[in-house]
């Protein structure tokens, strides 16, 4: 069976990189981009579009519709929340959750990440939120509002820092 998958895989995301294919389910309609690579454990959910060269870690949840970039790296244990779009040359460091669903009663907000930013492990972008480019976030801070691009933040709630 796992070699089976593995030829399955190779065959349509060829480029692609799968450190155990038997370990990692792809869902219908995904593109991934020649040059990444996807860890085990790894669920990847229906119409995501992944760009080239990227690196998409163990235990991750990337959900429905997620649209990421070129040169993206998303580290293990990551969730990915339906809807989010993470711009080219991110860093989204290990166990970043995204949400989507403010006052959960199904209207969804994803946040959007723009490029170059780089998200420190353990923390949490809330619904709604639009971070601009070239942004760096602390690690464990919670994301509760726009980021202007440049910005760097950190703590809980985020908060702006020099």
């Amino acid at each position: 069976m796992g070699i089976l998958k593995n030829l399955r895989l190779r065959l349509k995301y060829k480029g692609v990189r799968f450190y155990n294919p038997s370990l990692t389910e792809i869902q219908k309609n995904v593109t991934i981009g020649a040059g990444s690579r996807v860890g085990s454990f790894t669920l990847i959910q229906e119409n995501v579009r992944i760009g080239a060269n990227c690196t998409i870690g163990s235990h991750c949840n990337i959900c429905s519709g997620v649209v990421i970039g070129n040169n993206v790296s998303i580290q293990t244990g990551c969730h990915i929340t339906t809807g989010v779009r993470i711009e080219s040359g991110c860093f989204v460091g290990p166990g970043v959750i995204t949400m989507n669903d403010k006052f959960m009663n199904d209207q969804i907000t994803p946040p959007v990440i723009g490029r170059n930013t780089k998200i420190g492990g353990g923390s949490c972008i809330l619904p709604d939120v639009v971070i601009g480019q070239d942004v760096f976030i602390g690690s464990g801070s919670i994301v509760t509002k726009d980021i202007k691009e440049n910005g760097k933040v950190f703590g809980n709630p985020a908060k702006v820092v020099r």
